[in-house]
């Protein structure tokens, strides 16, 4: 025998207790919700009693009346709000026709799930999309309430807090994840788990590199698993940056490998040895949206575990439903990847394009303001890196590169200076006084001596 997907005597029931003892009304509407009703009647009732609340006025047959005179059909409210409420059995079992509505609410909400679920896989869409999109569609209906409190005493969590610490001093918590460049480590005081960071530049800046330099060193130095989801760059690419990176092999050699010399191919070979076997995961699938992203992340958690999320680049992410305008789009895709860290419990390294407005003013420098598409990015990055190269100035030309960190919920705003080896595809640790004075420069001191690079 079938499940119905709905019962009227628990809609009722739930309404009936709310007429009759209105003290009721915090503890079921923390537990349903006007799109748990079935029955268009019952939803309109149930809401114009949520409204009464709203408007301070206690819940009876009375003032809900008055609050809305009619009900969807036609029937005064008076009328039906008065049989429910003589005909309810027992406010006292308010919780089971509560959790009967909510069960009955989820079975409708996952019918409808795979309503569209198979209405796309008629589309002809690809398979992986459609799978991404039934995981998504699923997981959204994964928690029933259990009746546990969503809530924790303060005290607990302190103690929590303490137990952290203590572990951290004794070395027994894993360090944050690094970047690899120390003056960076210093300033960003790590990458944090559950939190988005966003690193963020003009085209040609060096945000991709920073990037998956990041990832490359947690993988390949750590042996973590990070993930990097490679939008606009095909994997071969990344490859070649990783051989030049790692290997210290010019990428204009690679790229004609007619000019290479003896000791390139031995690097060549030295920085693939150097990335066997190392945790390090490509996607460079050119159509992503949220929901393929945490399908993708899931099963690399699932199958090798996942310390590091690297998206390359936010403004190419894809939502399933179109229709709003891009900044819309932008903030709930921004929004998505917040989950996202949260729910895998691990840092998500996300890229942004900044606009040109920075290089209209004085010193060119970006600011967080400047993110492209929305202002949901800066909000809900916990911490925002901008990649700055003048390549107006002498500095900028021989790599000198400014990172600027404008916003940071765990360290202290400020800045940092690196060198940017642009023919390896990587950055290292600066040495020497990046802003030169007038005076050094008008004793004729060879620029580009001063701005030596640590070797790699």
């Amino acid at each position: 025998m079938s499940r119905e997907l709905f019962s009227t005597e628990a809609e009722h029931g739930v309404l009936g207790a709310l007429l009759l003892e209105g003290d009721l009304f915090d503890l079921i509407t923390e537990k349903v919700k006007v799109s748990d009703f079935h029955d268009l009647e019952n939803a309109a009732l149930f809401q114009a009693m949520v409204d009464c609340h709203a408007a301070g006025q206690p819940i009876d047959v009375v003032t809900v009346a008055d609050q809305c005179r009619f009900l969807p059909s036609g029937e005064p409210t008076m009328a039906y709000a008065g049989d429910i409420a003589r005909n309810v059995p027992s406010t006292a079992n308010w919780t089971a026709y509560a959790r009967i509505m909510r069960e009955r609410s989820v079975l409708r909400q996952v019918i409808q799930a795979a309503d569209v679920i198979r209405e796309q896989a008629s589309a002809d869409r690809p398979v992986a999309e459609i799978v991404a999109l039934a995981q998504q569609a699923t997981a959204d209906l994964r928690d029933l309430d259990d009746g546990a409190p969503k809530y924790q005493r303060l005290d607990q969590m302190m103690g929590r807090a303490a137990d952290i610490i203590d572990d951290k001093f004794n070395g027994r918590m894993p360090s944050w994840p690094s970047t690899g460049l120390k003056d960076l480590d210093e300033l960003a005081q790590g990458i944090r788990p559950k939190k988005v960071t966003v690193i963020a530049g003009l085209p040609g800046s060096g945000k991709t590199t920073l990037a998956l330099q990041i990832a490359q060193h947690n993988a390949i130095a750590k042996r973590k698993p990070w993930l990097v989801f490679s939008i606009e760059m095909p994997g071969e690419e990344l490859g070649v940056r990783a051989i030049a990176s790692l290997g210290g092999v010019d990428l204009r050699r690679l790229d004609n490998p007619a000019k290479m010399q003896d000791d390139d191919w031995s690097k060549m070979v030295g920085a693939v040895a150097q990335a066997a076997n190392a945790p390090l995961f490509i996607c460079d699938d050119p159509v992503q949206t949220p929901a393929s992203i945490r399908a993708t992340s899931r099963q690399c958690q699932r199958e090798h575990g996942l310390a590091g999320i690297v998206v390359d680049y936010l403004g190419l992410i894809q939502l399933e439903k179109r229709g709003r305008s891009r900044t819309e789009e932008v903030g709930a895709i921004s929004k998505a990847l917040l989950r996202l860290a949260k729910e895998l419990d691990v840092p998500v390294i996300e890229l942004a394009q900044l606009n040109r407005d920075s290089t209209k003013r004085p010193g060119k420098k970006p600011q967080a303001s400047d993110l492209r598409d929305s202002g949901e990015i800066e909000a809900d990055a916990s911490c925002i890196i901008l990649v700055h190269r003048d390549m107006d100035s002498e500095a900028g030309q021989n790599g000198v590169t400014e990172l600027l960190m404008p916003k940071c919920r765990h360290a202290k705003v400020g800045s940092c200076v690196v060198q940017q080896q642009g023919e390896y595809g990587r950055f290292v640790d600066f040495s020497g006084n990046p802003f030169p004075s007038d005076e050094e420069v008008e004793m004729g001191r060879s620029l580009a001596s001063q701005y030596r690079r640590k070797s790699a």
